[in-house]
């Protein structure tokens, strides 16, 4: 079975801090996909493979991206495609905000690439132990983006009270 939800991140430094600040060093999976110099195709997916050891703890969800200065757009959608151990899909709609109002780039700047971390899933639960395959795409109108050097995914344990269940 496939839904679809749509998911708008919005970047509020406070609570990307405090999401960045319970994680530390404990990911569980911090992973880059590198796109094409010559552009990402939108037919084109970043696909992460995850292992859950432990479906009884919740977990905060990052997507990443990096981005070079001459990114012609301030946000990326993204369509993420969760397949579970047992096949269930899920596919989320992300809006990643990457610059200001005014153009500035939001994120950490790295040479000449700016990466951001935009939430995803906060204090996610797992259905169950096993491999997830997380599949990432872009969503622009463009059929081809430049400027995007790489996507990127990131799990770790929740500091998280309350949790909705990923799969």
């Amino acid at each position: 079975m496939v839904t679809s939800k749509t998911i708008r991140s919005s970047v509020a430094a406070a609570a990307a801090a405090l999401l960045l600040a319970a994680c530390g060093s404990n990911d569980i999976y911090n992973t880059f996909v590198h796109m094409p110099e010559d552009g990402w195709s939108a037919d084109s997916l970043a696909v992460f493979r995850v292992d859950i050891d432990d479906a009884t703890v919740p977990y905060d969800l990052w997507m990443q991206v990096r981005n070079h200065p001459d990114y012609a757009y301030g946000n990326l959608w993204l369509f993420v495609n969760i397949i579970s151990p047992d096949g269930n899909q899920t596919t989320d709609t992300l809006e990643c905000i990457l610059a200001r109002p005014d153009g500035r780039w939001l994120g950490e700047g790295w040479g000449s690439y700016y990466t951001l971390q935009c939430p995803y899933r906060a204090g996610a639960r797992f259905a169950q132990p096993g491999r997830y395959i997380f599949r990432a795409q872009h969503g622009m109108r463009a059929d081809d983006i430049r400027g995007i050097e790489a996507v990127g995914l990131r799990v770790c344990p929740s500091e998280q009270p309350k949790a909705r269940t990923a799969q």
